[in-house]
């Protein structure tokens, strides 16, 4: 078994590393200190049975790293593990794709039990109940999507490409970043930023971002990123 393990910490991806071996005699880990490190890694075609990734890190976040995968069509299941249990977080995991999110504080063979259901083929979330009426609802899968719905009111809105770009920038991702994330180049972040320039007639991000939420598109707690 191969995998992936995305961790800015080196004293955890260490610990992390003895752990997964728990797995099986055949695992194999490959650790990437950054979330750019890892789409490296799996832009060059490296294969990979199991992704697992800590949620808050510098640069592009867990999230993030969902985000990119998804834009790269990696089908392969990813676990955020993490010290930090947030409902948005969490909600945003699950919408996006992640087979798991899974509390560094569990105990080891706790852990490894989770992972296990992961590569069964389960999903592996708390509260995952209220999950999925949350998804039975009608929320999207796309982070900040919540409103989105809204845009169809509108004349001229962005196009989907426009919109994922809108969203990372609201969320404070430079253009480095979210080309990254997306899997298109600096250039076209640079044109897709222009064009909603133009269509909310705005000159910076910050402007662009609020009058996305007027219009329904964001919602109204996503600029908090560009003000800090």
């Amino acid at each position: 078994m191969k995998i992936l393990l995305v961790e800015d910490h080196r004293l955890v991806a260490d610990a992390m590393q003895l752990m997964l071996a728990q797995l099986g005699p055949d695992v194999s880990v490959t650790a990437c200190y950054s979330t750019q490190h890892a789409f490296s890694v799996l832009d060059e075609n490296a294969r990979f049975d199991l992704i697992l990734t800590d949620l808050l890190m510098p640069g592009i976040d867990g999230l993030g790293l969902l985000v990119g995968l998804n834009n790269r069509g990696v089908n392969v299941p990813v676990v955020i593990i993490t010290g930090l249990e947030d409902d948005r977080a969490i909600r945003s995991a699950y919408e996006n794709g992640a087979a798991g999110f899974i509390s560094k504080t569990l105990p080891s063979v706790e852990l490894i039990n989770s992972l296990k259901s992961v590569m069964s083929g389960q999903r592996c979330f708390p509260n995952r109940s209220a999950l999925e009426d949350h998804a039975a609802a009608g929320t999207t899968a796309v982070p900040g999507s919540g409103t989105a719905h809204l845009a169809d009111s509108l004349e001229r809105r962005p196009g989907e490409k426009q919109l994922q770009v809108l969203r990372l920038m609201a969320e404070g991702n430079s253009n480095k970043q979210i080309s990254q994330i997306v899997g298109i180049s600096e250039a076209t972040v640079k044109y897709h930023t222009s064009q909603l320039f133009k269509l909310f007639d705005v000159k910076n991000r910050t402007s662009c971002v609020r009058e996305a939420q007027k219009r329904g598109l964001l919602d109204n707690n996503q600029d908090s990123a560009l003000r800090a």
